[in-house]
C-alpha cells in the first residue's frame, strides 16, 4: 500500500512539475519574444509612433478592466464545466454589448478626447480601442479556461502565439511601409489573429460544452458572482488606472515623442523585472503560507529573501543609472540616447518596486484585503499628486518624472513596512 502511495505522490508531483515548466517555458518565451524585436521594431518607427501606440494601449487597459466586470476571476471557483462555460459567454456578450456603447461613444467624442490628450492624430485611432479591449477578453478568458482545465501545453502555446503575432505584425508592417501608423496596425492586426487563434482552439477542444449554453444559466451565475463588478473591479480599475496615469498625463502635457521614451524604458525594464519578479514571489509565497500556517510568522523568510535582493537590485540599478544612455542608444538606435537617460530617472523607483513585489503576496497570506484596498488607494493618490506636482510646479519631463518617482517609491516602501509587519504574526 505504501508503495502505491508513493508511485501516486511521485506521478501527482512529476505531472504537477511538468504542467509548471511548460506555463513557465511559454510564459519566459512570450516575454522575451518581444524583447528580441525591439531592437528592430526601434529602428522602423519613431519615439512618437511608440507614444501613440502608449497611449492606446492605456486606453484600452481601462476599457477592458471596466468591460468585463471583473468576472473572469471567478472562472476557477465555478464547479461545473457547463457553468464555467455559460460564464465565459455570458463575459464576452456583456464585454461585446459595453464595448459597442464605448465605439460610438468613441466617434460621438474623439474630437474631446484628442484633445484632453493633446494628440490631434489621436482621434483617428480612437475607434481601434474596443475592437482591440475586446480581442484581449477573448485572450483572457482562453487563459483561464486553460488553467482551469489544465490545458498547459494550449495555455503556453497561446501565450507565444500572443506575443509572436503582435511583434511580427508590427515588424512586417514596419518593413513594408505601405501606410502610416503601422506599429498600432500591427498591434491590432496581432490581437486579432490571437483572439481568433484562441477562439478556433477552444471550440475545437470543446465545442460540445458551449453549445450547450442558455441565457437562464448565464444570468443566473452573473447575479449569483454580482461580488466581482461591485467589488473586484472597482480596485482592479483603480489600480489599473494608477499603472497608466504617467502616460495619461505626459500624453496630456508633453509631446507624443517625450511619451515614446517613457514607454519604451519602461516596456523593456519592467518585461524582464516582471519574470524574475514572478518566480521569486511564487517560491515566497509558498514557502511563508506554509512557515506562517504551522507558525503563526514568517520573518525570518521574508528577511533572508528580500535582504539579498534589496542588494541585488541596487548593484543592477546602479549599474544601469551608469550605463544606461549608452545602453539604450547602443541597442535600439541613437534616436533612442533619451530613453537611457530616463531610465536613469526612473532606476530607483524600479528597483525599490522589484523588491516590494516579491512582498505583496503576504497582504493575501495574513487575509489583509481591506488594508491591501488602502494601499491601492494611497499608490493611486500617491501617483496623482506626484504627477500633477511635477506638471504644474515644474512643467518639465524630467523633473515630472522625479517628482513621480519619490511619490512611487514611497508607496512601494510602505508595502515594503506594512507586508514585513504581517510576517510577525498576529
Amino acid at each position: 500500500m505504501f508503495t502505491r502511495m508513493k508511485k501516486v505522490f511521485f506521478y501527482k508531483r512529476k505531472g504537477f512539475l511538468t504542467d509548471a515548466f511548460i506555463v513557465t517555458l511559454g510564459t519566459i518565451a512570450a516575454q522575451v519574444l518581444p524583447l528580441i524585436f525591439y531592437p528592430v521594431l526601434t529602428r522602423l518607427f519613431s519615439p512618437a509612433d511608440f507614444g501613440i501606440l502608449a497611449t492606446i494601449t492605456a486606453i484600452t487597459g481601462v476599457l477592458t478592466v471596466i468591460v468585463t466586470g471583473k468576472y473572469e476571476t471567478i472562472v476557477l471557483i465555478v464547479d461545473d464545466k457547463k457553468d464555467t462555460a455559460n460564464l465565459l459567454i455570458a463575459i464576452l456578450l456583456i464585454s461585446l454589448c459595453s464595448l459597442l456603447i464605448s465605439e460610438i461613444l468613441m466617434w460621438i467624442f474623439s474630437s474631446e478626447i484628442s484633445v484632453l490628450f493633446n494628440d490631434p492624430e489621436l482621434r483617428y485611432w480612437l475607434f481601434l480601442c474596443p475592437i482591440l479591449s475586446f480581442c484581449i477578453v477573448i485572450y483572457q478568458c482562453y487563459n483561464e479556461w486553460c488553467v482551469k482545465y489544465k490545458y498547459f501545453a494550449n495555455l503556453s502555446w497561446n501565450k507565444i502565439t500572443n506575443a509572436g503575432a503582435i511583434v511580427l505584425s508590427k515588424v512586417c508592417l514596419g518593413w513594408s511601409a505601405c501606410f502610416s501608423g503601422g506599429l498600432v496596425w500591427g498591434d491590432f492586426v496581432g490581437r486579432l489573429f490571437s483572439a481568433l487563434a484562441c477562439t478556433l482552439h477552444a471550440l475545437k477542444k470543446d465545442k460540445t460544452v458551449f453549445r450547450e449554453v442558455s441565457v437562464q444559466r448565464m444570468l443566473f451565475l452573473l447575479k449569483r458572482y454580482k461580488e466581482c463588478p461591485i467589488y473586484v473591479m472597482p480596485a482592479q480599475l483603480l489600480n489599473t488606472v494608477g499603472g497608466y496615469l504617467p502616460v495619461f498625463f505626459l500624453a496630456a502635457y508633453f509631446s507624443k515623442t517625450e511619451l515614446g521614451y517613457y514607454s519604451m524604458t519602461m516596456m523593456l525594464l519592467t518585461l524582464p523585472l516582471s519574470v524574475v519578479g514572478i518566480a521569486i514571489r511564487d517560491v515566497f509565497r509558498q514557502r511563508a503560507s506554509v512557515e506562517y500556517m504551522e507558525r503563526g510568522c514568517c520573518s525570518d523568510l521574508y528577511r533572508r529573501i528580500l535582504i539579498p535582493l534589496a542588494g541585488v537590485s541596487l548593484l543592477v540599478f546602479s549599474l544601469l543609472f551608469i550605463v544606461a544612455p549608452w545602453v539604450f542608444s547602443f541597442v535600439l538606435g541613437e534616436q533612442w540616447k533619451e530613453a537611457g537617460v530616463y531610465a536613469r530617472v526612473l532606476s530607483p523607483m524600479l528597483a525599490i518596486s522589484f523588491v516590494s513585489e516579491v512582498g505583496t503576496a503576504m497582504f493575501f497570506i495574513a487575509e489583509k484585503m481591506k488594508d491591501l484596498m488602502k494601499w491601492q488607494i494611497t499608490y493611486f493618490s500617491c501617483s496623482l499628486f506626484s504627477l500633477w506636482l511635477g506638471v504644474y510646479v515644474f512643467n518639465d519631463i524630467k523633473m515630472v518624472l522625479l517628482c513621480f518617482v519619490c511619490g512611487r517609491s514611497l508607496v512601494y516602501l510602505i508595502s515594503i513596512f506594512m507586508t514585513y509587519r504581517y510576517t510577525l504574526g498576529h
